[in-house]
């Protein structure tokens, strides 16, 4: 049992915010944020080193019941105080402020994006000027070079906005590190963002515990939602349907495998002989396979509990704008992909070794690799028009089948079930049918067959796989049992006569 499971079911995070106004719910996360941070207590090594402590942080479900939690909590903890620290020897004021950080006593942000940059941060506007004093003016030289977090709607809102400075004065203190300008401005750049690497890796974490809230609402409602079977006369739960539980099952099998391959790239990650750049690719890999899924499987889920799918107080809508936010959050998957595949078929970083590369995922992730770099080496410039057209839209795909075949082996290396990892597979053929066709002899036909197969098979397990994905304290979501529907309808609802 997670650690915030008391937490979680108090009535700090049991209120739903459906009611209340803008700012009501703004300092409800805060109050929320707050609360996680006294129970985790994080210390400065936790956070610098990744220690074991900081990863239970990141994959507790708690972060994701409102998702403004997470957002708040990985820019205080990562971003904010993961980059001061660097900064804090001999220098008690940041060591006061990170003391505070730390107890939540103060809120933290980290003003990078900006409008007309995006993910060209390298290359920002914003200018801090150095005074005869000592001092520096902080400000922006136009609208587009305002600094961009971005704000959220829903019930769960982030207080973030568009940020300009007018010649703000700061104390010479502002400044974390030399005046001394570097050798190589790029390569400093890089470092003073560092922490970015590790967000990409956290911010897969918190996909895994918003999947198994997302499944576990889905499964729970599919079991007692009950329709009239026609051919029988006999009432029958709408899981039994294959149509239901195909994607109940493939969304389980899905979460379960990714939550060994995300226990897998954190130990890959922390290992000592991983250098930085090899780090940022594992995460890269971790993150774009995770969030492949994790907004198409919560969307499913929604659509699978029909209309109640549609009640932003059933969680699912909140956990699908949170997948949203996440895969661009710390790391853009789209760019991660781009800037990593390119460098992998360039042999610039190394790819995790196949523990069995005579496995059909293995196969099919040297197939594209191996297309990829032929293509490649036929390019006089791999930054040619002509190489960006066709390269480009390859590149998250071609991560993809890397991490597919590493989550199999973290699946097997974990303990997880058979049947499992062996629906996780036939979830995959449909993502790249033609190869499966062409290369492993499965027609069309067979592979949607064994899809259903492995699915049938664990039809009877749903009821354990259910308890199995450990979050009950962390659902609010009324249509999970009919008690709480009771409940909500004649006592959360505003009656009219």
């Amino acid at each position: 049992m997670q650690k915030t499971a008391a937490l979680a079911k108090s009535p700090l995070f049991q209120e739903t915010p459906e009611d209340l106004s803008f700012s009501e719910c703004i300092k409800l996360s805060y109050c929320r944020a707050k609360a996680v941070a006294q129970v985790f207590k994080l210390t400065t090594t936790d956070i610098l080193h990744v220690s074991p402590r900081y990863w239970e942080f990141h994959t507790d479900p708690i972060l994701v019941m409102d998702d403004s939690v997470v957002t708040l909590l990985t820019i205080q903890y990562n971003l904010f105080i993961g980059t001061i620290a660097r900064f804090a020897k001999g220098r008690p004021d940041i060591e006061k402020t990170i003391s505070e950080a730390l107890d939540y006593r103060i809120s933290g942000q980290f003003c990078l994006t900006e409008i007309d940059r995006g993910l060209n941060a390298i290359n920002i506007e914003t200018t801090a000027t150095l005074q005869p004093s000592g001092e520096f003016l902080l400000h922006t030289p136009h609208p587009g070079a305002a600094k961009l977090l971005s704000p959220r709607g829903t019930a769960r809102p982030v207080g973030h906005s568009l940020t300009s400075f007018n010649q703000v004065c700061l104390p010479s203190t502002a400044l974390l590190g030399s005046l001394e300008k570097p050798r190589d401005t790029r390569e400093s750049f890089f470092q003073n963002i560092q922490r970015v690497v590790v967000g990409t890796l956290s911010m897969g974490a918190s996909a895994i515990a918003a999947l198994r809230i997302g499944c576990y609402i889905g499964i729970a409602y599919s079991l007692r939602r009950q329709v009239n079977d026609t051919s029988t006369r006999t009432m029958r739960p709408i899981s039994s349907f294959s149509t239901q539980y195909i994607p109940l099952l493939t969304s389980v099998a899905q979460t379960m495998v990714f939550s060994a391959l995300c226990q897998e790239a954190y130990e890959y990650f922390v290992d000592p002989s991983t250098s930085p750049t090899q780090k940022h690719f594992v995460a890269a890999i971790f993150k774009t396979t995770v969030f492949r899924h994790a907004a198409e499987i919560l969307l499913q889920l929604g659509d699978r509990c029909g209309a109640q799918g549609l009640f932003e107080v059933n969680q699912l809508l909140a956990l699908h704008a949170g997948a949203r936010g996440g895969a661009i959050a710390e790391g853009d998957i789209l760019g991660l992909s781009i800037r990593f595949a390119i460098d992998m078929l360039r042999s610039r970083v190394k790819v995790p070794e196949p523990k069995f590369p005579d496995h059909l995922l293995a196969k099919h992730e040297q197939s594209i690799v191996k297309e990829l770099r032929m293509f490649l080496a036929q390019s006089t410039d791999h930054r040619s028009p002509e190489t960006e057209r066709v390269l480009l839209p390859h590149c998250r795909g071609v991560l993809e089948a890397i991490g597919y075949r590493w989550a199999y082996e973290a699946a097997l290396a974990k303990g997880v079930s058979q049947p499992i990892i062996d629906l996780f597979i036939a979830s995959l053929f449909e993502l790249d049918a033609a190869w499966y066709s062409e290369n492993a002899g499965l027609p069309r036909w067979e592979q949607k067959n064994l899809l259903l197969d492995r699915a049938t098979v664990l039809y009877k397990d749903l009821p354990q796989l259910l308890k199995s994905l450990d979050v009950e304290s962390y659902v609010t979501a009324p249509i999970v049992s009919q008690e709480r529907w009771d409940k909500y309808t004649l006592s959360a609802l505003p009656c009219y006569e």
